[in-house]
């Protein structure tokens, strides 16, 4: 990009010469003529700025709503976790219990016969 603005800068300034402008008014013009196009090129992309702004601050929005989600969605899931964490052990109690009920049951019977 840099080349072909230093090519287009040796070209005014030598179409500018051969119009028999002297060097000092020929690097101003140059001069003036770079700054014309780098503050039109600022106006014309200001839009494009305020856009990209926008949607920056769109893509924010949505990320933290996203996270929000997330950690809610895992939240209830450990919810989940810890119910089922605490069905399988009231079931293994339960279970444990009958079995313990079930052997007292067996030795009573072998002691009655």
């Amino acid at each position: 990009m840099k080349k072909k603005e230093d090519e287009m800068q040796v070209a005014l300034f030598r179409a500018l010469r051969s119009a028999n402008i002297d060097d000092e008014a020929a690097a101003k013009a140059v001069v003036v003529v770079e700054e014309q196009i780098d503050m039109a090129v600022g106006r014309a992309i200001e839009p494009l700025k305020q856009q990209i702004a926008g949607l920056e601050l769109k893509l924010d929005q949505r990320i933290a709503g996203l996270e929000v989600k997330l950690e809610s969605g895992l939240k209830g899931m450990q919810t989940s976790i810890d119910g089922l964490k605490w069905y399988i052990i009231g079931l293994g109690s339960l279970m444990t219990g009958a079995i313990a009920i079930g052997a007292a049951l067996t030795a009573y019977a072998q002691f009655i016969k």
